[in-house]
């Protein structure tokens, strides 16, 4: 499972300017009810990307609140230096998730090419693995669908068919379906 497949984009996570003050931070986390805001400094040029500079969490601010830091002083004073852990887009799950156990961490910060498009959490990480442990016996693909089985074989017989002719067409495919089960037996 590709982390492309189920981070949270970039135009859906909340930032805020490497110049914010941290009570501008501590505004936004409030306001919008986020655990975390992605610190970024956007490139005057052509593309307007946003280059990732790091994160705040809702620790960070109990941290600087603690340590008595002014709300009204920059953000950069409360970014942790090791908060920019990134990941690429194309990284699978189980990559990201052995990043945030080494790190300590919860949040990783997905780039491609030096770009901020999105971030990852643990949340995230333990949603796909249940949805993966729901999927079981069957592997999710890359972008996280099951594979589609007919569950009966009506699903699978054309619209005009010859009853007849799709008896013994079924009887000869070695196809599984649900209603073929002796269910009597497994008891």
């Amino acid at each position: 499972m590709r982390v492309s497949s189920f981070m949270a984009s970039a135009d859906k996570v909340v930032t805020a300017d490497s110049s914010s003050s941290v009570q501008e931070v501590l505004d936004l986390m409030v306001s919008k009810q986020v655990g975390a805001v992605v610190i970024v400094c956007t490139q005057k040029d052509d593309t307007d990307k946003s280059v990732p500079e790091g994160i705040i969490t809702k620790t960070d601010i109990l941290q600087a609140y603690r340590r008595r830091v002014d709300i009204g002083e920059s953000c950069k004073l409360i970014i942790r230096k090791n908060s920019l852990v990134t990941c690429n887009p194309d990284d699978d799950r189980d990559t990201v998730a052995s990043i945030l156990e080494r790190e300590k961490m919860h949040h990783v910060i997905v780039v491609h090419e030096e770009h901020f498009v999105g971030i990852v959490s643990s949340w995230d990480i333990a949603a796909e693995c249940a949805k993966d442990n729901r999927a079981w016996p069957y592997l999710r693909s890359e972008d996280g669908s099951l594979p589609q089985f007919p569950r009966f074989k009506e699903e699978v017989l054309p619209p005009a068919y010859d009853p007849q002719k799709a008896v013994s067409i079924l009887n000869h495919k070695h196809d599984f379906f649900m209603d073929d089960l002796d269910l009597e037996s497994f008891q």
